[in-house]
């Protein structure tokens, strides 16, 4: 049985940290799997399976992955070593403190055939999100693998230094067909070694969790699973929903997730008079209980990969509207499963105003995703790099 080294940062309610976990669930009797996460933090570590092995937490990594009074609070050591790592890396970029932290942490224990990062890089300047580096520096693997679960072009992370990253991989697996081709136009030299690895959903677990006390609507209503982040897209969208609310459209919208626009979009709301109409949940532990009578699911983003949630909201037979992002077509309009619009405030208006027009809901067609074909993309794609590094040497 192959061993695999996974590697990501935390797992916290998130998009990336939920396919992580839906893969361990789905290949757990596979391989031997081992999985080293830089902070032991977020509802989805109680969702690894029994038999894979979590690492102890290293206090390095878990700085990378911390606030300033989180790492004092464990340490004046870790308080001035993420302090100076934050510092140098808004100052210089990230390059130093990188290697300092991958020295820190030193080589992780085991040996391992294939070492797998699970999370892309961010910007230059910002000191986190450093899985691609300690795969590369600190995993004992003949094989290096790493994901892709963003728009490579356009999410900010698009940089010589994280393109220097990739090239040192073996094989990157991204999420989509449509995140493969965004990739490989930036990086046309890394051709032959990008690979499609769709994100899977366990839909049995998905319709079970829905019924567990579902939210019953008594307006149209559309509801948004999402980290409340500036791509997403949201904040613009409260002046359109206050458009429809005044064209005399009755609807409630229901915004659930955590993160750094929360306040922002609380003060909207009430700014535009919104309260009776938008609501935010905040982070949920079982979101299919809202999405299980809801008319829509909706997800306005500037630029998305590709979003989980659709496969997830496809599992229920909901209708998505979405702004045009890179996966949108494929996932979406190709599978005649909602509505994809252009990527402008007018569109996502008339494309609203449409739905919300409609004397009955949209009939999608009824479709699973195919666990088993995102299986055997993995399952390729390892046996790929093990014949292909080889064959070469």
């Amino acid at each position: 049985m192959k061993k695999l080294l996974f590697v990501i940062n935390n797992m916290d309610i998130g998009g990336i940290q939920k396919s992580l976990a839906e893969l361990l669930k789905a290949i757990s009797d596979r391989y031997d799997i081992t999985l080293f996460c830089s902070r032991h933090t977020g509802e989805y570590l109680k969702h690894i399976p029994k038999t894979i092995k979590v690492l102890p937490e290293n206090p390095y990594a878990a700085a990378s992955e911390q606030n300033l009074a989180t790492c004092r609070s464990q340490g004046f050591k870790f308080f001035i070593f993420r302090l100076f790592c934050s510092s140098w890396s808004k100052l210089f970029g990230k390059g130093f403190p990188a290697k300092l932290l991958t020295k820190k942490i030193g080589k992780i224990s085991g040996s391992y055939d294939i070492a797998i990062s699970y999370s892309q890089p961010i910007a230059d300047h910002d000191f986190c999100n450093l899985t691609n580096e300690i795969v590369l520096d600190c995993c004992p693997a003949d094989y290096k693998i790493t994901f892709l679960h963003c728009d490579f072009a356009s999410y900010g992370g698009n940089t010589a230094r994280n393109r220097r990253l990739y090239r040192r991989f073996d094989a990157v697996a991204a999420v989509s067909d449509s995140v493969k081709r965004c990739f490989l136009a930036v990086m046309p030299e890394m051709e032959g070694r990008v690979f499609t690895v769709r994100n899977c959903c366990d839909s049995q677990e998905i319709l079970r969790l829905s019924n567990e006390n579902p939210v019953v609507y008594n307006r149209k209503c559309l509801v948004t699973v999402v980290r409340l982040s500036k791509e997403k897209g949201l904040l613009r969208c409260i002046p359109l929903f206050k458009r429809l609310k005044e064209d005399g459209f009755s609807f409630e919208w229901h915004i659930i997730g955590g993160g750094p626009l929360y306040q922002s979009l609380g003060d909207a709301i009430s700014e535009y008079g919104m309260n009776d109409c938008i609501f935010l949940e905040g982070e949920q532990i079982n979101p299919y209980r809202f999405l299980k009578n809801a008319d829509y699911f909706f997800l306005p983003s500037y630029h998305e990969a590709a979003p989980i949630v659709f496969d997830e909201a496809m599992c229920l037979g909901l209708p998505i509207l979405t702004t045009r992002t890179l996966s949108a077509d494929e996932l979406v309009s190709e599978r005649k499963i909602g509505i994809v619009c252009d990527n402008s405030d007018d569109k996502i208006y008339d494309m609203l105003k449409y739905a919300l027009n409609l004397d009955e809901k949209i009939k999608v067609p009824e479709l699973l995703p195919d666990n088993m074909a995102c299986i055997t993309q993995f399952d390729n794609l390892c046996s790929y790099v093990m014949k292909n590094k080889e064959s070469k040497t």
